[in-house]
């Protein structure tokens, strides 16, 4: 059983409130995680919410379903219908044409439930409704679409096993396996103007080699594409040119800063020429391919 939690993390002021048999209210609050790290708030009672050192700004209009809860290892799912009025925006683009342009992909959400004794009396406390990843955007119209949420189960909706006989390395690059901390590697550079930037190519300040941060990927950190990540399917080092897998929501500007970080093809060579990390090399490039052997 879930209990609601006051500032200090523990059962106090909103327990007392629920137990007082006094009139409260209660409030939505949208946490809207993007893949690139950048936060988003929205409140879903139209007024401004304030608790624990973060408020949560009117946004969209939201209108949630009713949380499809399971038993066992089924994942519980949460539908969100968005409508979107003219100034509504994310990372300062237009909501629906963020939106519309894969701005949410890998985004993550988080419901919770504020108590107030009334609309203007600071929060007691809050309660996580809901926590999970959008797996799914339909309906899409001008002003509205439909979001489909998944409990962070769906992690485990894989049809394989962990470990498979494969050449290339079974880690993910900078996984708890691969043992590679990201940051040791991570470079600052900016956009410039010696290609146009398109929402799917930039040319960049980066100077390493050729295919050094093919299969990385960016984060930018300013600009309008500010707090999103991609990854980059093609490096090239004469104008430090990124292509990405799939497009941002808005074309980059000359001076938009963003940290990039290399790139692995999960080869032998590569873990041990680049990133000096062969102890964790978990492919098999040695096992003998399968042979049909045919009887004459």
């Amino acid at each position: 059983m879930r209990t609601p939690t006051d500032a200090a993390g523990f059962p106090g002021a909103t327990v007392a409130l629920l137990n007082s048999g006094a009139d409260f209210v209660m409030a939505d609050l949208y946490t809207l995680t993007l893949n690139g790290g950048a936060v988003i708030r929205w409140s879903g009672a139209g007024i401004p919410i304030a608790f624990n050192g973060s408020s949560w700004p009117p946004g969209p209009l939201l209108n949630r379903g009713k949380i499809s809860t399971k038993l066992g290892v089924e994942v519980s799912t949460l539908e969100l219908t968005l409508t979107a009025r003219p100034g509504d925006l994310i990372n300062g683009a237009p909501a629906m044409a963020f939106i519309r342009a894969n701005g949410l992909d890998g985004a993550a959400l988080k419901l919770e439930r504020a108590f107030l004794p009334t609309w203007s009396s600071p929060v007691t406390g809050t309660v996580i409704d809901f926590s999970g990843r959008i797996t799914s955007i339909k309906d899409l119209s001008r002003s509205q679409c439909t979001i489909t949420v998944s409990s962070w189960l769906v992690l485990a909706n894989v049809s394989m096993g962990p470990d498979l006989f494969q050449a290339p390395c079974l880690n993910t690059l900078y996984d708890s396996a691969c043992t590679l901390n990201a940051a040791s590697f991570a470079v600052t550079g900016a956009v410039t103007g010696a290609i146009a930037p398109t929402t799917t190519t930039v040319s960049t300040n980066l100077t390493a080699a050729d295919g050094e941060y093919a299969q990385g990927k960016v984060v930018f950190t300013s600009g309008v594409n500010a707090g999103l990540a991609r990854a980059v399917k093609s490096h090239a080092q004469a104008s430090g040119q990124l292509t990405f897998a799939y497009p941002l929501p808005n074309p980059c500007a000359a001076g938009d800063a963003f940290t990039a970080y290399p790139g692995c093809d999960l080869t032998m060579g590569r873990c041990s020429s680049r990133f000096n990390n062969l102890i964790h090399f978990r492919g098999q490039p040695f096992t003998p391919p399968a042979i049909t052997a045919v009887a004459g």
